[in-house]
């Protein structure tokens, strides 16, 4: 049975486990720091709809024992030397394939070392370019196959990506603006309130749409709107690239246009204060949004707030469920789940 291990975002490796471990054929082995692994007898195409995941791979090699030493880069150019590529015909069975394949090396690490991730990857592409008669390249987009290294301290997981391009590259995702959230995480928030198909979804500040899409993906019947008119804009062109046409209004999620009761989830992104400025009192912005997310959420609806000042979420009939802390482009965000009680 192949091995396959997925990348997620710090903090939501339980959420990523549980969404791999719902596919026919898969069988989570271990959670780790980011990385989830499974071993995986089922569709090939189905590794591809995974949505709370940064990436997934064939698990090539586990290496242990790897120095944080400058030595550790010639360990690695005999290692490299020696990997079985066998799970390249499952790429193959995927999408064609150049011959020789074109490849791309990638690279992150946990823990101090004497050496850096480009020199990492120029010694793992020299290697295989000389074993495996690959052909190197730099940029990824350009690439047939990618190569990955994740190194946990003195342990290095080599996988080679299921997919030609990285799986939280939406190819909606065209407009961008400070704040942007990742699709994954949002996908994950989405999970996390138990958003399900028929479920009407509201993001009052929806920046550029990413929440609304993943929910319309996942059958939901999602509504938002933002304060500024270049989000809504930026929204509306990331839905038409998903094929969808959204409800989506500039509104000040202040004073939502919304009747009482009429929300079933709530899944928005704060980017303020740190991503995304704002010339309010952050403090009263807060206890005005969280009053009407209040007011619209059905009792038992339920609230999914990512948030870097999750100390300024106060409300009177949701009930904290579950604070999750993330590690994303920097920032240590919580992700606060709540349910309305009355």
């Amino acid at each position: 049975m192949p091995r396959i291990f997925a990348l997620t975002t710090r903090g939501l490796e339980a959420i990523s486990a549980r969404e791999i471990a719902a596919l026919n054929g898969a069988m989570v082995l271990e959670t780790g720091y980011r990385r989830v692994a499974a071993d995986y007898n089922g569709s090939l195409p189905a590794l591809l709809t995974l949505r709370t995941v940064d990436d997934v791979y064939f698990d090539l090699a586990l290496w242990e024992n790897v120095s944080h030493t400058r030595a550790a880069l010639d360990d690695l150019r005999v290692r490299a030397a020696t990997l079985d590529f066998s799970a390249t015909a499952d790429c193959a069975a995927l999408r064609p394939l150049r011959s020789p394949p074109v490849f791309s090396v990638s690279v992150s690490f946990v823990g101090k070392r004497n050496y850096s991730a480009e020199e990492i990857k120029t010694v793992i592409a020299a290697a295989v370019q000389a074993s495996a008669g690959w052909l190197p390249t730099a940029d990824d987009r350009q690439a047939d196959l990618n190569l990955r290294l994740f190194i946990e301290h003195e342990r290095v997981v080599v996988g080679l990506r299921v997919a030609a391009a990285p799986l939280h590259d939406r190819a909606y995702q065209h407009v961008q603006r400070p704040g942007t959230l990742k699709p994954p995480v949002a996908a994950a928030l989405l999970d996390l309130c138990g958003a399900e198909a028929g479920m009407r979804l509201l993001d009052p500040c929806c920046g550029t749409g990413t929440i609304l899409i993943e929910g319309a993906y996942n059958g939901l019947a999602p509504c938002g709107g933002d304060i500024e008119a270049q989000a809504v804009l930026a929204a509306q062109a990331n839905a038409a690239s998903a094929g969808l046409s959204l409800p989506l209004c500039q509104w000040d999620a202040r004073t939502l246009p919304l009747h009482d009761q009429s929300i079933d989830r709530v899944v928005s992104n704060f980017a303020w204060g740190r991503q995304v400025q704002t010339g309010d009192d952050l403090e009263a912005l807060y206890r005005d949004l969280c009053h009407e997310m209040e007011r619209v959420l059905i009792r038992g609806g339920r609230a999914a707030l990512l948030t870097n000042a999750p100390d300024l979420l106060h409300f009177e009939r949701l009930r904290l469920d579950e604070r999750l802390n993330l590690s994303l482009f920097g920032q240590t965000p919580t992700a606060a789940l709540y349910t309305a009680i009355r």
